[in-house]
């Protein structure tokens, strides 16, 4: 055994989780009763299952079949603009002068720039804020990529909750710039769903993935660190299963309820010419998290 080795062994086992899951055996041989020791060892193999890196990536590899896009071969014609999904917004300690993206949207947000320089197509980003007084993820995203790419946003759609209403109040708004197709940009284990009600409410769309958790031979060349417990493995094993539930719920909302569409009388997109998408002002439709 090196020296890296145990380096590597006692970190996991002195920082969290590893550390945590370390007290919840010292509980399973303490706990008297079946009923309580089935409970405390269910509860620690569960956690330490998802804590796994090889676990974490086991159930994020079925919800990222897209491969990255090719920009060596042409694009495809439909390709008339890219749509950036918005995730979630971070607060910090003011260096930024107030709230600004959080990471998985800031790694869209440098992915569709990078489409921009490399194709040339317009921009429009969507997504607001989950709750009343939170800012509009959609604003933000423009604001960052005027500001710290220098790229120009054609459109911003700020009202959006959810992916749902991603979809569904993009699409005037794209329609309103006579786009039909877009490169939709994602995270690697969101796009699925996101292509599928895209496409339910009438935009036409290429997976654009970003920030892939799994490659297509992640099981080759597996090593002592894939089996030892990590904070990040489990942050991607809680994203998995969240966007696992996810693709349930949507399909049975789209069995109650059909395609993605804009309630009469839904919330405004902005053009960059600052004209709207043509819709009137309401409230929006649905009400759920967004799986960032």
């Amino acid at each position: 055994m090196t020296a890296m080795t145990i380096y590597l062994l006692l970190k996991t086992l002195l920082l969290p989780p590893g550390i945590i899951i370390l007290l919840l055996a010292a509980g399973f041989l303490l706990v008297r009763g079946a009923l309580g020791r089935l409970l405390v060892f269910t509860g620690t193999a569960v956690l330490t299952a998802l804590c796994l890196p090889v676990v974490a990536t086991l159930l994020m590899a079925p919800l990222e079949p897209y491969p990255p896009l090719d920009l060596q071969a042409p694009l495809p014609a439909q390709a008339q603009a890219i749509l950036v999904l918005g995730a979630g917004f971070a607060t910090t300690g003011g260096e930024y002068g107030g709230p600004t993206l959080d990471g998985f949207s800031l790694q869209r947000v440098r992915y569709g720039a990078w489409l921009h320089r490399a194709t040339g197509l317009p921009i429009y980003v969507t997504g607001g804020g989950l709750t009343d007084g939170d800012p509009a993820v959609g604003d933000l995203m423009a604001r960052t990529l005027r500001e710290e790419f220098a790229v120009p946003v054609a459109g911003v759609e700020n009202r959006s909750r959810t992916t749902w209403e991603n979809a569904a109040y993009s699409k005037p708004m794209l329609e309103r710039a006579g786009v039909s197709g877009v490169l939709l940009v994602s995270d690697a284990w969101h796009l699925p769903r996101a292509v599928e009600v895209c496409e339910r409410a009438g935009i036409g769309v290429i997976p654009a993935p970003t920030g892939a958790v799994s490659t297509p031979n992640w099981r080759q060349g597996l090593g002592l660190v894939d089996w030892l417990p990590t904070a990040r493995a489990f942050s991607i094993s809680f994203f998995a299963l969240h966007e696992h539930l996810g693709r349930v719920w949507y399909q049975v909302r789209r069995w109650a309820q059909g395609a993605p569409r804009v309630a009469p009388g839904a919330a405004q997109a902005r053009l960059e010419d600052g004209s709207s998408a043509g819709v009137s002002e309401a409230v929006p439709q649905a009400v759920e998290p967004n799986a960032a």
